[in-house]
């Protein structure tokens, strides 16, 4: 019965959730393009933390806590130094800064 609780809690959540968020499209007429920027990239970070945990849990079950949790935290570090390493151009940047970053 437990179990069938925290399904039916997760389930108005997420239902809520997305109810929350197209009010929230219906209510903004006029979206600046920061505005969007912000919703996508909260929107694209929750998808990559449910993607995240499950492949944690996997691990875990698979390799046990301790095994699980070094190579999960180790591949984090390792995009986020190829991420670091790679260097960005966005089209929205003054022509000086793309000289910079060349």
């Amino acid at each position: 019965m437990e179990s069938f609780v925290l399904a039916l809690v997760l389930t108005l959540i997420a239902g809520l959730s997305t109810t929350i968020g197209s009010f929230i499209a219906i209510l903004v007429k006029k979206p600046s393009s920061k505005f969007i920027s912000i919703i996508m990239g909260f929107s694209a970070g929750v998808m990559v933390l449910v993607s995240f945990v499950e492949l944690l849990q996997q691990g875990i079950e698979s390799s046990g806590f301790i095994l699980g949790h070094l190579f999960f935290f180790l591949g984090m570090g390792l995009i986020f130094l190829i991420d670091v390493s790679i260097s960005h151009i966005y089209e929205f940047e003054e022509p000086k800064l793309k000289e910079k970053k060349g």
